[in-house]
């Protein structure tokens, strides 16, 4: 029974709702009332109102009542409300206890309902009546009245006690009529007991035939029970009568309902309750019996119908069996009410079936073409969702469809990136690796794959140019070729940066070449050369290292013109100057001294000594030339001749670099050392590889590397008479190509005597 009305909250001293005994009547309340529900009509079980246990432990316990309206309490109501109460009170505990009496003879080995019966019935006092739409209902039911202490240790559970006999309420009338009998009335009354007796025969002759038709129809039920509320309206007589009306009208009353939930076509999980709420009827009685049959042939059906709609779950992806499955349904004779959600699904699963079949070669038609696909996809959309694309046979199609709208969409992700990532080589090779995992051979990748290679090309061509342009370090030649390499991309942005920082070194190399052109021009121009050599100290770049070079050499000319033609000058007509000026003309071999030469020619000729005149003599056998040996002295010493003159001579290096040649000592005996040291300056210093000896004849005569910029020979003075050797030397490059050379001599003075 379903609670809508809330009657009454107490708190019981007792224990709880949920520490009663188990076989308590209020611990029973749901299966008392379907005992009742059974054989008597709903209004008597409603005598019983639900109690509600609070959940905290209190002892709370609040009744409740389906029956609709507002609650009052018995005591509060008129005398005459209260007696109508009490008489419907009355008439149904006695159905009750009749009952209980019956289910005792009927069922003696199953007692339980009996004694539930019995306990349920023990009246709990008037306090504890309420009446809801002038219905009586009852709480503290079950053996306990309301505000009662708990009983004493040892007192009788009152719900164990038997229940009293009632005395029926007719009984006094009758006893009445017995004492006016004796009165004298003896002859009315033997017609009135005729009449009632008639009467009572009547009815029962009627209820007989109306208990026969098993509900069907219930017009008779009814029309005794109009009889019975006319003939005796203060319910004085006919008590058996009534409660057998009353009962079968309400068994009618609940059969009907069951018929109509029945009609309803209740779907096939809600037939087991229906199932297990008929089982607390009588079911070897109409129409409960026919409704049992009828439910039977309902719940068969469903099990059949649930058995063919597992196979269709089983072979949802089979095709073929799906429409094996249509034949073999087509066939059943079963209730189209409970074949239609099956037939449905069927529907569905052959629907399913057909979409596959016509999708699958479009599907194969557009697998590159994304247009297609994105119109396919969404003309089926709708068929998807109805369809279920969620399982077989749709899903391999529709993984299919999404797998080739993915391969699109990333697609035109790869396009979109690679628009965006023209200028970045680094974000072109992220997307390089990505299209590498998704087949760039096959649309709709290729295209995208084939654009994406020409982007990679272009930019290793510009990797190889920013290395090669960061391996030129100012070296012109490699930077005009790197500029004839970008010609190939004039107008490729890509490369617009490397050829904007590639202008102005070009340039640097422009003024390069352009300044070794007027270095080459200058001749014997020493203003020119020194005012190129002012441009050139404010240029630290190394393209204009070759400049400086190629300048140092008249440079270094113009330092000596200058220097000897102040000597000269200093010199006046000092014969001891002007000598020594005319030893170091001699050493020097550059041609732009000439004119020096010549004006010291013209002034040293007083300090010459005349010549001497001829002698007409013997000449002595010639001497072998002096030399200059190499290895160790000789073992045959001479004897000791006086020491020879001391001192070291110095000659200028002439070329691609700038040095000297020392000569230590100048002069020396047969088998003396002799020190030759070649020093060159910075940067050619750097290029020369090895220094040696172009003498013809010098054998083993390479120097040896003592310092960055110094080279040493030592060597031995060999001849036999007093006598000039002329001595010189090269420096060469790893390649072999002469870098700079220098020539000098010495003063062998022959053997010692």
């Amino acid at each position: 029974m379903t609670t809508s009305v809330r009657i009454l909250t107490l708190i019981y001293a007792g224990p709880p709702l949920d520490r009663l005994a188990p076989d308590h009547p209020r611990q029973q309340f749901d299966a008392l009332c379907r005992t009742v529900r059974r054989h008597l009509p709903g209004a008597t079980a409603a005598i019983f109102a639900r109690p509600e246990i609070a959940l905290d432990g209190s002892g709370a316990v609040t009744w409740t009542s389906a029956l609709a309206g507002q609650p009052r309490r018995l005591l509060d109501l008129a005398d005459e409300a209260q007696a109508a109460a009490r008489r419907v009170l009355d008439d149904h505990l006695n159905a009750i206890s009749r009952l209980a009496d019956e289910l005792s003879r009927r069922e003696p080995d199953d007692p339980a309902p009996a004694r539930l019966l019995t306990r349920a019935i023990v009246y709990p006092g008037d306090e504890a009546v309420y009446v809801i739409g002038g219905a009586p209902v009852l709480i503290s039911w079950g053996g306990t009245d309301p505000g009662r202490p708990p009983r004493a240790a040892g007192a009788q559970d009152p719900a164990t006690l038997p229940l009293p006999r009632r005395r029926p309420v007719w009984i006094v009338p009758v006893m009445g009529l017995i004492a006016l009998a004796t009165l004298g009335l003896g002859l009315a009354l033997g017609v009135w007991l005729w009449q009632l007796q008639e009467t009572e025969e009547g009815l029962r002759e009627d209820l007989a035939v109306a208990l026969a038709n098993h509900c069907d129809p219930v017009a008779p039920l009814l029309e005794i029970a109009s009889r019975l509320e006319r003939i005796d309206r203060e319910d004085a007589r006919y008590a058996d009568i009534r409660m057998a009306v009353l009962t079968e009208i309400g068994i009618c009353e609940e059969a009907a309902l069951f018929t109509e939930r029945l009609a309803t076509d209740p779907p096939c999980d809600h037939l087991s309750a229906l199932d297990a709420e008929l089982a607390f009827y009588d079911l070897e009685r109409e129409p409960f019996r026919a409704l049992k049959a009828d439910l039977d042939r309902r719940i068969a059906a469903c099990t059949r119908v649930d058995g063919l709609a597992q196979r269709l779950d089983a072979v949802a992806g089979d095709c073929l069996a799906v429409a094996a499955l249509d034949q073999e349904i087509a066939t059943l004779d079963e209730p189209k009410r409970e074949l239609a959600a099956l037939r449905l699904g069927l529907d569905r699963a052959l629907a399913a079936c057909r979409l596959a079949e016509t999708l699958g070669p479009q599907l194969a038609e557009a697998s590159e073409d994304c247009t297609a696909l994105r119109t396919l996809a969404r003309e089926t959309a709708p068929a998807f969702v109805e369809l279920d694309a969620g399982r077989p046979p749709l899903l391999k199609v529709r993984r299919g469809l999404d797998e080739a709208l993915a391969r699109c969409d990333l697609a035109d992700h790869l396009e979109g990136e690679l628009a965006r990532a023209q200028d970045d080589c680094l974000a072109l090779a992220g997307l390089d690796e990505t299209l590498s995992r998704h087949g760039r051979d096959r649309e709709p990748f290729a295209a995208v794959a084939e654009r994406l290679a020409i982007a990679l090309r272009q930019c290793a061509a510009l990797n190889d140019l920013e290395q090669g342009f960061a391996e030129a370090n100012g070296d012109c030649a490699r930077l005009r070729a790197l500029a004839e390499g970008l010609d190939a991309y004039r107008n490729n942005l890509r490369f617009l940066d490397i050829r904007t920082r590639l202008a102005p070194e070009l340039q640097l190399c422009s003024e390069a070449d352009a300044l070794e052109e007027q270095i080459a021009a200058i001749g014997g121009d020493c203003a020119k050369a020194r005012a190129l050599a002012a441009g050139l100290a404010e240029q630290g770049d190394p393209r204009f290292a070759k400049a400086r070079g190629a300048l140092k050499s008249p440079i270094a000319d113009c330092d000596r013109i200058e220097r000897y033609t102040r000597r000269l000058a200093e010199a006046g007509t000092d014969c001891t100057r002007l000598v020594a000026l005319e030893r170091d003309l001699k050493r020097e071999s550059a041609p732009t001294l000439r004119p020096v030469s010549r004006a010291l020619d013209e002034r040293i000729g007083p300090c010459r000594p005349p010549p001497p005149k001829p002698v007409v003599a013997q000449a002595p056998p010639q001497a072998p030339p002096p030399e200059i040996r190499t290895g160790t002295k000789p073992t045959d010493t001479p004897p000791a001749p006086p020491p020879p003159p001391q001192g070291s001579g110095s000659f200028a290096m002439r070329g691609d670099c700038t040095g000297r040649l020392t000569i230590d000592p100048t002069s020396g005996w047969d088998g003396d050392r002799v020190r030759h040291i070649v020093t060159i300056d910075p940067p050619a210093s750097e290029r020369v590889a090895r220094v040696t000896s172009t003498n013809p004849g010098c054998r083993n005569c390479a120097l040896s590397k003592i310092g960055r910029n110094t080279w040493r020979g030592d060597l031995f003075y060999g001849c036999r008479g007093r006598g000039i050797v002329q001595v010189s030397y090269a420096a060469y490059d790893a390649s072999g190509r002469m870098i700079c050379s220098g020539n000098g001599s010495d003063l062998c003075l022959g053997r010692r005597r």
